[in-house]
């Protein structure tokens, strides 16, 4: 799992770089006895933590996504307002009790820090490999819009991967030469979505691709005529990010850090308005394409969430932390 999920793999990368000796925890037997400090991933997880933390006068440092309020009518019971009383009361004590909270985007920074108490909250944006996240040198796209994501079903809805194959069909018979490719693991939920493109006339055109290799997916990114997620919630937006910085044009939504991420050239819809996804599907089919304008979303993605710019926000927080803990 830390190999294969991008932000932890990339913050025991970062970590390493910063000279630290990185032990790594998957349960809370693993958790080291020894640790100088304790860098957790996830409030939920830091109650598994800090009483070790506390009894060696350790520091710990929590981050994630928090997801305060959202997705409360589509997917209940899922944020932290939904959450029942003893979630919420240890949520919220792990945000007072932690040395340093970092959130990952502007988005849930403000969220969270407006309604909770935060000790030592920090704003530590997720970060993006520049060097294998590139434009294509070519303009030409192919004739498909393609998406990432978890099909279970709470994902895929998260997703959005129920409205895009509805817009999708409309715009499939406008535009017949449309296809639709969804990579992702799959899961039972996959047959559902499968039906419903069955039962909408676009079976044909709507393609499953499952797991997918590193190489193809950034291949999908440059080629594609524009990516599609039109997510109820995002903490950050990963996948999002990952593709403005390959140069593909974006259709996705309006809510949580979604905005802040795609960028100006992002088209953002409400992920529930199926006409207002279909129409921005079919606004990027009929634009020219043009290598400078990928380049320049590359950049976009380039000044705001580089490798450098969290390794420097990290270091700076876990100094930060060591020495008040040490005072």
């Amino acid at each position: 799992m830390f190999d294969k999920i991008e932000f932890y793999r990339v913050d025991i990368m970062l970590l390493r770089e910063m000279g630290h000796e990185v032990i790594l925890a998957g349960s809370p037997a693993m958790i080291d006895k020894t640790a100088d400090l304790y860098y957790c991933w996830w409030w939920g997880h830091a109650p598994y933590v800090l009483p070790r933390a506390w009894l060696r006068k350790k520091p710990v440092v929590v981050t994630g996504a928090f997801d305060y309020a959202t997705c409360r009518e589509e997917l209940p019971g899922t944020c932290y307002l939904d959450r029942p009383a003893w979630q919420k009361l240890i949520l919220a004590g792990m945000l007072r009790a932690a040395n340093a909270n970092l959130f990952i985007s502007q988005y849930e920074y403000t969220e969270v820090t407006s309604n909770l108490k935060v000790r030592r909250p920090s704003l530590v944006p997720l970060a993006i490999d520049m060097e294998k996240y590139t434009p294509s040198s070519n303009a030409a796209k192919g004739d498909y819009f393609f998406a990432v994501a978890l099909s279970t079903r709470e994902n895929a809805i998260r997703k959005g991967l129920p409205q895009t194959i509805r817009a999708f069909a409309q715009v499939a018979k406008d535009y017949p030469e449309a296809c639709l490719k969804i990579a992702g693991k799959t899961s039972e939920y996959t047959k559902s979505l499968k039906a419903l493109a069955r039962e909408l006339g676009v079976e044909r055109k709507v393609e499953f691709l499952g797991m997918v290799s590193e190489e193809d997916k950034i291949r999908h990114y440059r080629h594609c005529v524009a990516y599609i997620q039109p997510s109820l919630y995002e903490g950050f937006g990963l996948a999002i990010a990952e593709a403005v910085a390959s140069g593909a044009r974006i259709i996705t939504s309006n809510r949580g850090a979604v905005p802040e991420v795609a960028g100006p050239d992002g088209i953002i819809v409400d992920p529930n308005d199926i006409e207002a996804i279909a129409a921005g599907m079919a606004a990027v089919i009929e634009a020219p394409t043009d290598v400078k304008e990928d380049v320049l979303r590359h950049n976009w993605i380039k000044d705001r969430y580089s490798y450098n710019r969290r390794r420097n926000a990290l270091e700076e927080v876990i100094n930060n932390a060591a020495a008040i803990k040490s005072r």
